[in-house]
């Protein structure tokens, strides 16, 4: 006889929301006819049906992960199954099998522990997982401990299979690296022609000191690009990930990669490789040396920050300290409504008033008139620029012999290295005692380091002498290039001119003179500048106005400068002289200002006509005042503070007009007296009138 008791009435008319969970490990078992998620979710769901007339059971929503690991819960299906779960919409969660929501024994027990605390059940379609009984909940742990070994194994497992697939030499998977295509056949790498020939191009430039900056930037400009690999995301849409543009850090990775000299890494350890290497040993070696030393930082970064556009910011330098001229501007403003510009040594910026330099800081304006201008007037005078290139001429004559006996010395140094090298490993490959092993290892990688530092020098010095033996360049054709850049250069934005003048202008060095000024407050420097005369010539003759960050990517050391002097004198009106080589005035001195109309007042007026508009008008501020006065809100401050002084004070200055009373009676020695007391004003005022006992 069926029973009739209230509570299996509520149980077989009870309705559980029920959520189906699947999850599968890798993007193999993702996608085709009928795949693993598919399988799982069908199986579930069959099951379910046999729940749903006795239990009340139905199918609330289905979640999946799809190539997701079983190692923690930070999966998206599981963490919006959870959710689900903290809302009670759902009450029984049903899965394939255990190890389907999980394989560490970590995560097992706050996940069980969370069910529990919102009263749901976990319900496997193809095992008995109930965890009312504690033999039930032991078999559980033990069956997730079952499954977490299974996870670790496997990952050991493959992990060795790699180590020795490494040793043997083969490619140990991943994606195909840039350069190479997997010949199924052989299955192993193969050089792909197009990628191999940018790949050797990019060592062969590395190697000769070309910047990593100037290499992508002439690999971007040709409409070279990294290879495309598309990518399918986990809901099976489409998308590629590679054709993107070079970037250095992107060059510094393919330079470090050992996979190009025939190589295979693994966890650290190279090994000799059964593909075919793209570059040689030797250039591979050198390439890598002079990446790791990052010999040329970037800087177009730096001057991207200057705010009052600096055309020499970068490449001005103080002679007499050899730190960096730092650009900045006053803040006082000329007649025409321009912040006054200077370059200032870098010591001198930094100890303040404490430096000792004789050159601390030079108008912007003068100096990048004296410069541009001597550039200009010297397509005037051959006989410069043929004593230049004589001077030249012999200097690398004179050094030619030097720098071959330094070359030969850096290749024998080479050589003992590489053989003292040879000798470390072959100690190490026969063993002996451990510590004896370490110390040769910690031998062979400063060994290995001070290689790499001579290998930079020695295509330093190489480049140098490549430099020297070189054919000189023609008088006239400089001549000629120089007259043209003096046309260009004021057709040109400033932007323009700038990336002009860095094309070529490699260092400008300001010294003091040795002379003194020849007319009182002037400034009398001597300017060296160091010229890339092939460049130049290069330019003008093609006409061509390059960008900075386009500029050819040549070795460093092919081109020598060409160091060009001049002295220059720097008047106090503005005007700017060039005394040598030649005599020649590069900018008039400026026009006097014409005499003041406007009767001379105390400060102690404005400060007064400020605190009437303050009062009358509304929303008006000290902040929005300064903006309309063109001055500072702390400039405002002050004149207000001279308000406080006593009235009979403040009559007395608003009378003072001679311009001796205002030096005396300034704003800062009047603001000063602001902060006291009444009698101590009048006291100290006092003082400061005209007479044999003034002082304050």
């Amino acid at each position: 006889m069926p029973t009739n008791s209230p509570s299996a009435a509520l149980i077989s008319t009870a309705s559980l929301p029920v959520g189906i969970y699947a999850r599968v490990s890798t993007s193999n078992q993702v996608g085709g006819r009928f795949d693993s998620c598919e399988s799982q979710g069908a199986y579930c769901r069959d099951y379910l049906a046999k729940h749903a007339a006795a239990e009340g059971w139905h199918e609330f929503m289905s979640f999946t992960d799809a190539a997701y690991s079983g190692a923690n819960m930070n999966r998206p299906g599981m963490q919006a199954i959870m959710r689900q779960i903290e809302l009670g919409a759902i009450k029984v969660v049903l899965i394939f099998k255990l190890e389907r929501v999980l394989r560490s024994t970590n995560e097992w027990a706050p996940f069980r522990a969370f069910l529990k605390k919102h009263a749901c059940r976990l319900v496997s379609a193809t095992e008995d997982i109930s965890e009312e009984t504690p033999s039930g909940r032991l078999k559980n742990n033990i069956v997730m401990s079952v499954n977490e070994y299974e996870r670790d194994n496997t990952s050991e497992k493959i992990h060795l299979k790699l180590v020795e697939q490494a040793k043997r030499g083969m490619w140990t998977g991943g994606n195909v690296p840039y350069g190479y295509t997997y010949d199924t056949e052989a299955q192993g790498l193969k050089p792909l022609a197009e990628e191999a020939a940018v790949l050797h191009r990019i060592y062969e430039q590395a190697a000769q000191l070309v910047s990593l900056t100037d290499i992508a930037n002439v690999l971007n400009d040709e409409g070279i690009r990294t290879r495309a690999r598309v990518r399918q995301r986990r809901d099976g849409t489409k998308y590629n990930i590679g054709q993107k543009r070079f970037r250095t850090d992107i060059l510094r990775r393919l330079i470090l990669r050992p996979l190009y000299v025939g190589r295979v890494r693994m966890h650290g350890i190279e090994y000799p490789g059964q593909h075919e290497a793209i570059v040689s040993a030797d250039l591979w070696e050198r390439a890598n040396a002079v990446v790791r030393r990052s010999l040329h930082p970037a800087r177009s970064r730096l001057r991207a920050r200057d705010k009052h556009f600096h055309v020499l910011k970068g490449i001005a330098v103080c002679g007499c300290c050899g730190r960096a001229m730092i650009p900045n501007a006053s803040g006082k403003r000329s007649a025409s409504g321009q912040l006054y510009r200077y370059y200032t040594c870098g010591y001198a910026h930094k100890e303040r008033s404490d430096a000792r330099c004789a050159v601390r800081h030079v108008s912007a304006p003068a100096l990048e008139t004296a410069i541009v201008g001597f550039l200009g007037q010297c397509s005037l005078h051959p006989d410069i620029i043929q004593a230049t290139l004589g001077s030249s001429r012999r200097r690398n004559d004179s050094e030619r012999a030097p720098l071959r006996a330094r070359l030969s010395e850096l290749d024998r140094t080479l050589g003992d290295l590489a053989q003292q090298l040879r000798h470390c490993a072959q100690a190490i490959a026969r063993g002996g005692i451990d510590f004896l092993s370490a110390e040769l290892r910690e031998e062979a990688a400063a060994l290995q380091e001070k290689r790499q530092g001579l290998l930079v020098e020695r295509e330093q010095v190489r480049q140098d002498l490549t430099a020297c033996e070189q054919k000189s360049l023609d008088p006239e054709r400089v001549r000629r290039s120089l007259a043209r850049f003096s046309e260009l250069l004021p057709t040109l934005t400033l932007a323009q001119q700038r990336d002009l003048l860095l094309l070529f202008l490699e260092r400008v060095e300001i010294c003091p003179a040795t002379k003194t000024a020849p007319l009182p407050g002037a400034k009398h420097f001597e300017l060296r500048l160091k010229v890339r005369v092939a460049r130049l010539v290069e330019g003008m003759e093609e006409r061509l106005v390059i960008d900075a960050r386009d500029r050819p990517a040549v070795p460093a050391g092919s081109v020598r400068p060409l160091v060009l002097q001049a002295e220059v004198t720097m008047l106090p009106t503005g005007g700017v002289e060039l005394l040598a080589p030649f005599t020649y005035t590069l900018s008039a001195p400026r026009k006097p200002a014409a005499p003041r109309t406007k009767p001379v007042q105390h400060p102690l007026h404005r400060a007064r006509a400020w605190q009437r508009r303050l009062a009358a008008e509304s929303g008006l501020n000290r902040v929005k005042l300064a903006k309309e006065e063109g001055l500072t809100p702390g400039a405002i401050t002050h004149h207000m503070k001279l308000l406080q002084l006593a009235p009979d004070i403040q009559e007395q200055l608003l009378n003072v007009t001679a311009p001796e009373d205002l030096r005396r009676f300034s704003l800062n020695r009047m603001k000063a007296l602001a902060e006291l007391s009444a009698e101590e004003q009048r006291r100290l005022f006092a003082a400061v009138q005209p007479g044999p006992s003034a002082h304050f």
